[in-house]
């Protein structure tokens, strides 16, 4: 796949957390990753492994206390975001990066009909627009995500609408637009089969039309084999494996991945023949000393327990933080 030399994307080192009573929780730390034009990149792991965080943090959604910035970079066409103030971030968040959040309704206020929202929306972050004009726009967007009924919609608060519409008028808000970079945290968790498969193909075509770069978070493999051409596998906090999709979901390098992959669902096999990841997230108050996924890991050996894994090439466009594929790969 040809992507352009520089990315729109580049974070650095990045390590967010939280102070809280009971101590201080590293959430998300030492991650590193690009995305370029025309690339949908998946997040995936379990809840707690960092997935949401690293999102938020993109966008300095977690800047005020308890959260924080601990080091590192993020870089949108060459200006580093932790660098600009609130007021500079407004003008970020939504023109050059649009996110759609896990929770759809809460992201809309409920004192407002769909359309005062939407108009509001467009005008603020494009000053030319007039009224009828950000209307008209705003009704095709709904029109681009699904509706038929975008009257009846656009008159509607969120209380009147399904989940699923709060979150198609979430991805419709945000395509409306023309963000340089799309977030999207669980986009299709509320939606049911036959919504969710037009919705990714929606994302997928805007991709490849318009070359925007897409960022997805989500626990559903099959979301990530229909829609994504990268993957970053997150896991206490780290990013334990990268590649491209097809290398990664068919080849799996980290045991971590190897275990995601194993406990997906298989209609055709016996309930009792399913696979599951025995124990529980690492509590990231006292995080384990070496690997973060060691203590529920079958395969590990006593280094695995006493030193944390480089994060290094394991082959062409391949990344891993694991001591036994690092070695493997070296032979």
């Amino acid at each position: 796949m040809d992507h352009d030399d520089q990315p729109i994307l580049r974070v650095r080192n990045l390590k967010t957390g939280f102070v809280t009573p009971a101590g201080a929780v590293v959430a998300v730390e030492g991650v590193d990753f690009d995305v370029r034009r025309n690339e949908v990149l998946a997040i995936i792991g379990e809840s707690g492994s960092g997935k949401t965080v690293t999102a938020l943090s993109l966008i300095k959604l977690i800047s005020t206390p308890p959260g924080r910035y601990l080091d590192g970079s993020i870089e949108i066409d060459g200006h580093d975001l932790l660098a600009l103030d609130e007021k500079a971030m407004e003008a970020v968040r939504g023109r050059t990066i649009g996110m759609i959040f896990q929770n759809p309704r809460a992201s809309l206020d409920p004192s407002f009909t769909i359309e005062s929202q939407l108009i509001e929306t467009l005008m603020r972050h494009e000053s030319s627009l007039d009224r009828k004009a950000a209307r008209s726009m705003a009704a095709k967007s709904l029109q681009e995500v699904g509706f038929s009924d975008v009257a009846r919609v656009m008159a509607s608060y969120p209380h009147q609408l399904s989940g699923g519409m709060c979150q198609r008028i979430g991805l419709a808000m945000v395509l409306a637009c023309n963000p340089k970079l799309l977030i999207a945290d669980e986009p299709t968790t509320a939606l049911d089969v036959g919504v969710q498969a037009k919705i990714l193909l929606l994302l997928k075509k805007r991709s490849r039309d318009t070359g925007l770069p897409i960022i997805i978070i989500t626990h559903d493999i099959g979301v990530v084999r229909a829609i994504a051409t990268r993957v970053l596998v997150m896991y206490g906090g780290h990013i334990q494996e990268e590649g491209e999709v097809d290398e990664v979901l068919s080849a799996p390098l980290h045991p971590y991945t190897q275990a995601l992959i194993r406990s997906i669902p298989d209609p055709d096999q016996h309930p009792d023949a399913m696979t599951f990841i025995k124990g529980e997230p690492p509590n990231l108050l006292a995080p384990p000393r070496g690997c973060r996924f060691a203590p529920r890991c079958d395969q590990a050996i006593g280094l695995c327990h006493e030193k944390l894994p480089d994060w290094r090439a394991a082959g062409p466009g391949r990344m891993v933080r694991c001591h036994l594929a690092l070695a493997g790969a070296a032979q």
